[in-house]
C-alpha cells in the first residue's frame, strides 16, 4: 500500500487553506501518481476565538471540500477531523474523520473516542471503533488522543486491522511523547501506522508537522525492526512510503498469540 501524509499549513482564512491543500495535492500526485491513500492532519483550518463559529453542520463545507478532492484526484482520502453537529442530534457535536474512496464517495466515518482536555466540554465521545476494508486489507482510524491509550490500537489489531491511520494535532512541546507513543503502538501490536500532524499556530501554540509513517523492515521475525519515515518540520509538504502489509501480518499473528490475557495473571500486593 502506497500512502502519503499531507501536511498543509493552517492559514488565516478557510478558503486559503483549501487552495493551499490543492497546491500540495497537485505536487504530490504529479510525483506519486499511484498513491492508495492520503491522510490529512487532525486540524487544517483556522481556529476562531468565538468557539461556536468553529462548528459546522453535518457534512458541510469541509466535508464537501475533501469529498471533491477525492473525486478530482481519484484517490482515497482520510479527511482529518471535522467539528460538526449531527442532524439527528442537534445538541451534540462530534470530532469526525471521514473516509472517501477514489470516486469521492463516503465509505464511512470515525468519531474521536478519547477527547483531549477542553474537548470534553464541547464534544461527545465516539463509542465505536470501526474497521474499514480496502482491497484485501483492513485499517482503523485513530484520531490523535486515541493513539495515546494502548486499548484502542490493540482493539484494532485484534479485530483485523492491517494499518492504523491517525489524523493528529500535536503541539511542539508534546512531540517527543507523541513519537514514543507511535513507536510503542507499532511495536506492541506489530502494526504499521501513518500519523499526519497539524502544522501552524493556534493562538499561542505551535504545531510543527513532522508527520510520521512507521512500518517494519522485512527480515528476521525477532527482534522486529521499525522503519520510520518523517515529514518536514515546520514547513508544509508531505511524506510518502510504500508499505508491505503482508510481513507485519505474520509478525502480528505471533505477537497476539504470545499475549497472556490479564484475566489469567494474578496480582499480589505485598506490604
Amino acid at each position: 500500500m502506497q500512502i502519503a501524509c499531507l501536511q498543509p499549513r493552517i492559514l488565516d482564512d478557510r478558503s486559503k487553506c483549501y487552495s493551499h491543500i490543492k497546491e500540495l495535492m497537485n505536487g504530490l500526485i504529479s510525483n506519486h501518481p499511484y498513491l492508495d491513500f492520503v491522510i490529512l492532519p487532525e486540524r487544517w483550518v483556522p481556529f476562531n476565538s468565538q468557539m461556536e463559529k468553529n462548528f459546522q453542520k453535518e457534512r458541510s463545507d469541509d466535508y464537501l471540500f475533501v469529498k471533491s478532492l477525492a473525486k478530482e484526484y481519484k484517490i482515497n482520502i482520510i479527511s482529518g477531523a471535522i467539528w460538526e453537529f449531527r442532524k439527528n442530534k442537534p445538541d451534540q457535536r462530534f470530532i469526525t474523520c471521514y473516509y472517501f474512496n477514489d470516486k469521492g464517495r463516503e465509505i464511512g466515518r470515525q468519531e474521536k473516542i478519547h477527547l483531549y482536555t477542553y474537548e470534553s466540554k464541547y464534544f461527545e465521545p465516539g463509542d465505536t471503533l470501526k474497521i474499514f476494508k480496502y482491497n484485501e486489507f483492513y485499517f482503523a482510524i485513530l484520531i490523535c488522543f486515541d493513539m495515546a491509550f494502548y486499548e484502542t490500537p490493540r482493539l484494532a489489531a485484534e479485530n483485523g486491522a492491517d494499518i492504523l491511520f491517525s489524523p493528529t494535532q500535536i503541539r511542539e512541546d508534546g512531540m517527543d511523547n507523541w513519537k514514543i507513543y507511535l513507536q510503542a503502538r507499532a511495536l506492541e501490536n506489530r502494526i504499521p501506522l501513518a500519523a499526519s500532524n497539524t502544522l501552524g499556530s493556534i493562538f499561542d501554540r505551535n504545531f510543527l508537522g513532522n508527520s510520521q509513517i512507521i512500518s517494519f523492515n522485512e527480515g528476521p521475525m525477532t527482534p522486529s525492526r521499525l522503519k520510520q519515515i518523517q515529514g518536514p518540520i515546520a514547513k508544509s509538504g508531505y511524506v510518502t512510503d510504500v508499505i508491505d502489509l503482508h510481513f507485519p501480518r505474520k509478525l502480528r499473528k505471533i505477537r497476539l498469540n504470545e499475549k497472556i490475557h490479564k484475566e489469567k495473571i494474578k496480582v499480589m500486593t505485598l506490604e
